[in-house]
């Protein structure tokens, strides 16, 4: 019983990756989701790789549960308890529309508590943390009385929770009799801003019923011996125990384990600016790495909402391989709404019989038989043209012209989503290096890098499993923030240290949470630093001992840095951020063995670029040798993704089995 496995699990396929620490043996596999069934996915996953869970000593993995929840909507029923006068913030938030000056976009999403569930009590806390009104029980019985049994989690949100936590807890602690899944605002962001902050605890008590499920259908199947970590938001792994108590952490579960393998790439080969693509069956997700560090976001999007959890800046955009694509008034659309795992895209036969994004690429020859699907999917190429028969009368052209369309169309939203992480914050994208991995994501990673202006694209080793391998190699982490509001000219460092201790202990006691008490945590901190009177805060990293004079230097060298002058206005410490951290488990990977021949092509397509049709060699990337540069149009394969090497682009194997693609001269 010596494997580890990684899995992520998505929307159309899941990706397992395993390693047995005893021999250095690894095996990994792609196989078909089974929406809404953990259970029958992994255990999928285990037999496609010959292993049973007994084999298995600790299993880490990815899953879009959450995720999916809130953007469908599909979370439990919430009551939310909050102090008198502020019942209706979710509904007031910050505006009414998304974007305030565009009057042909929708108003914002509805508030996820109806007014019928919203209750008030008197109790109320000064914003330093000092009682202003005494917290009076009987309120809290009273509403829990007036409570329908068709509620499901209790979220409570009280004025100025963040600075004393007092009150919530003697309110959650009666709350327990009526529920079990409660969510106090103090321990899922204790920050600033009322709106932000009890949105996060409401949608935090939306998912626990359904996190809590999860976790025990997995429990009851896996063996007591058997550890698992989840993989949350913030790029690191926690316990089922610590995800059951914070199940929002969840949010963007999957895409921050494919970032997190992409940052271990990125440092391999000494790339100070990365971006990160993540393509699969229904989502694209980009994120910015640079210094071998990805961004990591106070809020991020989730479905119709902008919730405040700290989580790594990753940017998605509905246009993956099983995009559905349509055509209307505004022409091309490719996505959001995905053909998912069934029925799928139509050229797996499945069932499904809309065009979709993987369609296109069997018409264009870039995916072949069922070794560039994986899991002995049979690709047929009659049943993806049949779908793009209706699109091509439609608009009077050729299948494959529609199908090349559609690809362009695609490329454009993952343009537009590259830019808007780049060129948006003042990156150049002539100085960054595209990492492609997902099921899709080398497919059209040249292209794109062409469109943007990306000199070079790397194809990391497993890249179409990267995700999992995200999970098997990344450190057990906890992240905590609290607002602390510490003024320059009043600086206390007895204040500052008893509030690095205390956020230290929330992280590291929400880290070992399921683990042994004794195991070693590194602690590394840091805080956010303003102007009084400023909307947004600097990051600056410290330590518990770092002086005023210290954090002033620091807060004026960055600000000279990111804005070019720095005054001698006050300051103010805004709030500080801790993160425990673990080693994580040594995986070593087995060397690649490269041959000793120059590569030659095991077969040939007809395929269309943007100059049109051409005969394209196919190489199998195990007989692509470091030294050995081909120049496009080629296609590279292995067991379960397909790499596109357009003309007048150049591919070569480089350390640790990754490819690189240098792009030809870019107009």
């Amino acid at each position: 019983m010596s494997w580890h496995l990684g899995i992520d699990i998505g929307g159309t396929f899941t990706d397992v990756v395993a390693h047995d620490g005893s021999t250095g043996e690894s095996r990994n596999a792609k196989v078909w989701s089974v929406k809404d069934d953990p259970q029958a996915t992994i255990s999928s996953a285990l037999e496609s790789l010959d292993l049973s869970a007994a084999d298995v000593h600790m299993l880490t993995f990815g899953t879009t549960i959450v995720t999916n929840a809130i953007i469908q909507r599909q979370f439990g029923r919430v009551a939310l308890i909050t102090t008198v006068g502020f019942a209706d913030v979710l509904d007031i938030a910050r505006q009414n529309r998304r974007m305030i000056y565009d009057i042909a976009t929708p108003p914002r999403e509805p508030s996820p508590v109806p007014p019928e569930l919203r209750f008030e009590i008197g109790a109320r806390m000064r914003a330093d943390g000092s009682v202003m009104k005494t917290f009076d029980p009987d309120e809290v019985r009273e509403i829990l009385d007036a409570i329908d049994d068709d509620v499901e989690s209790i979220a409570v949100s009280l004025l100025h929770s963040y600075a004393n936590g007092e009150h919530e807890q003697a309110v959650g602690e009666l709350c327990q009799a009526r529920s079990p899944h409660v969510s106090l605002s103090h321990q899922v962001w204790p920050q600033l801003k009322e709106y932000e902050r009890t949105l996060a605890t409401v949608l935090n008590a939306g998912v626990m019923p359904l996190v809590a499920n999860y976790v025990a259908t997995l429990d009851a199947f896996l063996p007591d011996d058997l550890r698992l970590e989840l993989f949350h938001s913030a790029g690191g792994m926690m316990t089922p125990e610590a995800a059951t108590a914070l199940p929002l952490s969840l949010a963007l579960s999957g895409p921050a384990a494919g970032v997190a393998a992409a940052r271990q790439v990125a440092m391999d080969v000494d790339v100070p600016l990365a971006i990160s693509i993540d393509m699969g069956g229904t989502t694209t997700d980009v994120c910015l790495i640079v210094d071998g560090q990805p961004e990591v976001h106070e809020q991020a999007e989730v479905g119709p909402w902008k919730v405040n959890l700290p989580m790594l800046a990753v940017h998605s955009i509905g246009a993956g391989g099983g995009s559905l694509v349509s055509h209307g008034a505004a022409g091309l659309q490719v996505g959001p709404e995905s053909a998912g795992s069934d029925p799928g895209p139509a050229c797996y036969g499945r069932g499904g019989n809309r065009p979709t994004l993987t369609d296109a690429a069997v018409i264009l020859g870039y995916l072949r038989p069922s070794e560039d699907a994986g899991g002995g999917v049979e690709i047929r190429k009659d049943a993806a043209e049949k779908t793009y028969e209706g699109l091509a009368r439609q608009l009077d052209i050729p299948i494959a012209r529609a199908a090349r369309g559609v690809v362009r169309v695609a490329n454009a939203n993952m343009a537009r989503a590259l830019r808007r992480i780049t060129v948006d914050k003042g990156v150049d994208t002539r100085d960054c290096t595209l990492i492609a991995f997902g099921g899709a994501g080398p497919m059209y990673a040249a292209e794109l890098a062409r469109d943007v202006g990306v000199r070079t694209v790397l194809v990391p080793r497993d890249s179409s499993l990267l995700s999992a391998v995200g999970c098997l190699t990344t450190a057990p982490s906890y992240t905590r923030q609290r607002t602390v509001r510490l003024a320059g000219e009043s600086w206390d460092a007895r204040i500052f240290q008893d509030v690095c201790a205390s956020v230290a202990a929330e992280a590291r006691e929400s880290l070992l949470r399921g683990r042994p008490a004794d195991s070693e945590v590194n602690l590394s901190y840091l805080a956010f630093m303003r102007y009084l009177g400023q909307s947004y805060a600097i990051e600056i990293p410290c330590t518990p001992e770092t002086t005023e004079e210290e954090f002033r230097a620091a807060f004026w060298h960055r600000h000279e840095e990111l804005y070019g002058y720095h005054t001698n206005e006050p300051w103010e410490l805004q709030s500080l951020r801790v993160t425990a951290r673990m080693e994580p488990e040594a995986v070593d990977f087995a060397p690649l063995t490269p041959p000793q021949v120059e590569p030659a092509p095991t077969d040939t397509a007809k395929c269309f670029f943007e100059g049109g049709s051409t005969d394209t060699p196919i190489y199998s990337r195990d007989d692509i040798a470091p030294g050995h540069a081909l120049r496009g149009p080629l296609i590279v394969v292995d067991k379960t993704s397909t790499t596109i090497v357009p003309p007048d682009c150049t591919v070569e194997a480089i350390s640790n089995g990754h490819l690189r693609i240098d792009i030809g001269e870019q107009s």
